[in-house]
């Protein structure tokens, strides 16, 4: 009987502690999307520098956003580090650390003001176009590129709150 019962507890500590242990993305818990701003007015039509504070890129789980702040507080955001302003193309990388996750609205937002005073400037789509969201679902490990954020300062996008 205790041999028995030996075996079952090994059995269930092995088979639990294994779990993933031999998939090829071992460790890799997250989900990376790589991609350009570009600034289709060019450079001569950033806003003042008074009204251009910060730069990220965000992408939310759902369209269009009910809360931003508490959105991004919750964890059904992801954003981006601060990326620099006032040049015509504008490299990020946005770190999706819990996929797999559908992302329905990734923009280019642009702090103008204070903490929550935010504009979207861009959003990514799949025709340049269009102004219509695209969708990207992120797995494990996925490393998704080339996703390129179109911003015309002339001509922003409709904001969506």
């Amino acid at each position: 009987m205790k041999l028995v019962l030996f075996i079952l507890i090994v059995s269930f500590v092995g088979g639990t502690a294994c779990q993933d242990g031999l998939s090829p993305d071992f460790g890799k818990k997250e989900g990376n999307i790589y991609g350009n701003l570009i600034i289709v007015s060019g450079t001569d039509s950033w806003p003042s520098p008074d009204s251009a504070l910060e730069l990220r890129v965000v992408a939310f789980k759902e369209y269009p956003p009910k809360d931003i702040i508490g959105e991004i507080v919750s964890g059904n955001a992801y954003f981006t580090d601060t990326l620099p302003r006032f040049v015509d193309t504008i490299p990020f990388s946005l770190k999706i650390d819990t996929p797999p996750v559908e992302l329905k609205y990734i923009v280019g937002a642009l702090r103008y003001g204070s903490l929550v005073q935010w504009k979207v400037i861009g959003v990514y789509t799949l025709d340049t176009s269009s102004k219509q969201p695209a969708t990207i679902f992120v797995q494990r490990g996925d490393l998704i590129n080339k996703i390129n954020i179109y911003v015309d300062f002339y001509n922003l996008p409709e904001q969506p709150f």
